[in-house]
């Protein structure tokens, strides 16, 4: 039986050529795709974030309108605190010096998202580079506003501020704060009748007294209480003037992003 072989004959090098070039293109053009695809996916999460950022500030916004009237009605009234003592010659009210607010505003930013732009790298994908400049101003100012405000004025006010006054504090006006902070939270710590009445009889411990400071102490009370209460305003306007400039830099921001950038 006669047996038949095919002949194989060798490709030329032109068919290598063609086929590397086609396998080539053939993997180039996966990988473009995929790259496209996932920039396309980049572009619209980073404008998803950019969106949710923009909520965040407009939320800081309000949070700012907030604390700057609850810091004006502080700053008058240590200011008008401190006058009092110096023009009083004797018999200060300890009653009235003690109506001085013994707590600062917290300025905590919302400023999650833009943290989670800046790890993630989807600032990159931010083609418009005013809004860039415009997010990345307004984020280190609200930065630097919250550490003006929880580190230097809070913590100046709850260490050294309280620590001066505590020292010529009465106990029944202490206790009587102490009660009225604890009856202000209403039915969420107090349930029961028989403890609203003891903290009710502890803020009255000041009804039908008064407290007027020794007169012996006056000198050392004016020398240790009203530096610290201008100490304390001062830190106050320093932080109004810094959420000021934050709420500027957040309006401008907002505005641009509402002109440019909503579709």
């Amino acid at each position: 039986m006669e047996v038949h072989h095919h002949s194989h004959h060798p490709k030329k090098w032109k068919e290598y050529l063609t086929e590397f070039f086609m396998l080539f293109a053939a993997v180039s053009l996966g990988f473009l795709a995929e790259n496209i695809r996932e920039g396309y996916v980049e572009k619209e999460r980073a404008h998803e974030l950019v969106s949710s950022f923009m909520k965040d500030v407009e939320l800081n916004v309000h949070f700012v309108d907030s604390l700057l009237k609850g810091d004006k009605k502080s700053m008058l009234k240590c200011d008008s605190t401190a006058l009092y003592i110096i023009k009083t010659p004797k018999d200060i009210d300890l009653e009235y010096v003690y109506e001085i607010p013994l707590h600062s505003f917290r300025y905590l930013s919302n400023n999650d998202t833009y943290d989670q732009m800046k790890s993630s790298g989807s600032l990159r994908y931010i083609k418009d580079t005013i809004l860039l400049r415009k997010m990345i101003e307004y984020s280190n100012l609200s930065k630097a506003t919250e550490f003006r405000s929880v580190v230097q004025e809070y913590d100046y006010t709850a260490n050294e501020f309280q620590n001066t006054l505590n020292k010529y504090k009465p106990v029944e006006i202490a206790a009587n704060y102490h009660a009225k902070q604890i009856l202000n939270y209403g039915d969420r710590y107090i349930q029961d009748s028989t403890d609203k009445i003891f903290f009710t009889e502890t803020s009255d411990l000041t009804k039908g007294k008064t407290f007027l400071l020794q007169n012996d102490k006056l000198r050392q009370f004016k020398e240790d209480v009203v530096p610290v209460i201008y100490r304390r305003t001062s830190l106050i306007v320093s932080t109004m003037n810094f959420l000021t400039s934050t709420k500027h830099s957040a309006k401008e921001l907002l505005q641009y992003y509402k002109e440019h950038n909503e579709h």
